[in-house]
């Protein structure tokens, strides 16, 4: 299997929330050897950082949005490069940082991250590398342009949500998620992100359920709406775990100290997991517009199969 083609299995792994974890990490330091062994050292690079990455979601450091630490350090590899290599890389760093930075929610790094990628243009030959980091630009833009100095961030969000509508109009079923996140994050409200966490939970995204869940429960606390923003947390604390990601758990449950008695009243799975979304739907909005259930159901199966067909694909060339 090619470098590029590896490359984009970590991607692929990434944007379909793949379950992190020592399996996966140790795939990514038999990647690093091979580079080694090929003298690639700019590949070697971009797997050790995607390393990285998914240890800072997975155990706790003192600042997990920055891409320090055993197996990565940005601004040691930065000061070693420069050019077209140093540009790249430069990319790739501040993509996989915005998303620490939305996860952890991490204000400053989301703005000096976007101040980074603004530079960039809204194309790339890799479409999961873009569909990733175009993904968080957009949530890391809505989520920082009402403060101070950050205005002009909404027209780059609005640049990242017409590009996910684009594809999402066009039947793409990994786009639709992201499409409705970002909605929801640009104009909040408890039919927008109802309607996100729907979408999550269909593309059984377990990582943007995680995400989106704990936005909700942020926007119930200023609605005044603790229960509701409570059972919220509880399924982000869970989902985040779901996902691998246990370092941000382990967050919530340390500024959340209800999470340390919850226990989880049923196992995660799909059927689940959209029944009670589509329940609290009901409760919360209008049904008017929903889809039909049987059309949602389809829908919902072709983005997972979609997701983990591309990913074992990948994973046996």
């Amino acid at each position: 299997m090619s470098l590029n083609g590896l490359n984009g299995y970590a991607q692929c792994f990434f944007g379909a929330g793949c379950e992190l974890g020592p399996l996966f990490e140790s795939k990514l330091l038999v990647v690093e050897d091979y580079c080694r062994n090929l003298g690639r050292q700019s590949s070697l690079v971009l797997f050790s950082m995607f390393r990285q990455f998914a240890l800072n979601l997975r155990k706790p450091s003192d600042n997990p949005s920055k891409l320090v630490g055993e197996a990565f350090n940005e601004d040691k590899v930065l000061s070693e490069i420069e050019g077209s290599t140093h540009y790249q890389t430069l990319r790739d760093s501040s993509s996989l940082r915005i998303q620490l930075a939305f996860v952890f929610w991490n204000e400053a790094d989301m703005i000096d991250m976007l101040k980074i990628l603004e530079t960039y243009p809204l194309q790339d030959q890799f479409v999961a590398r873009l569909h990733n980091r175009l993904a968080f630009t957009g949530l890391a833009a809505f989520a920082v342009c009402h403060k101070k100095d950050c205005a002009s961030y909404k027209a780059l969000g609005e640049k990242c949500l017409g590009h996910f509508k684009f594809l999402s109009k066009s039947g793409s079923v990994n786009a639709r998620p992201v499409y409705s996140f970002l909605k929801a994050m640009k104009s909040p409200s408890r039919y927008a992100f109802s309607k996100a966490i729907e979408a999550c939970a269909d593309g059984n995204f377990v990582n943007l359920e995680a995400m989106i869940n704990e936005r909700y429960a942020a926007y119930l606390r200023k609605e005044n709406d603790e229960a509701a923003s409570k059972e919220c947390i509880t399924s982000a604390y869970f989902l985040y775990q779901d996902w691998g990601a246990y370092a941000k758990a382990l967050e919530l449950s340390e500024g959340h100290e209800f999470l340390k008695e919850e226990k989880r009243k049923k196992a995660r799975s799909f059927a689940n997991t959209l029944c009670s979304n589509n329940r609290a739907i009901s409760s919360t909005v209008s049904t008017g517009s929903d889809e039909a259930t049987p059309k949602k159901l389809s829908f919902s199966f072709n983005s997972t199969l979609k997701q983990r067909r591309l990913v074992a694909s990948l994973e046996k060339k």
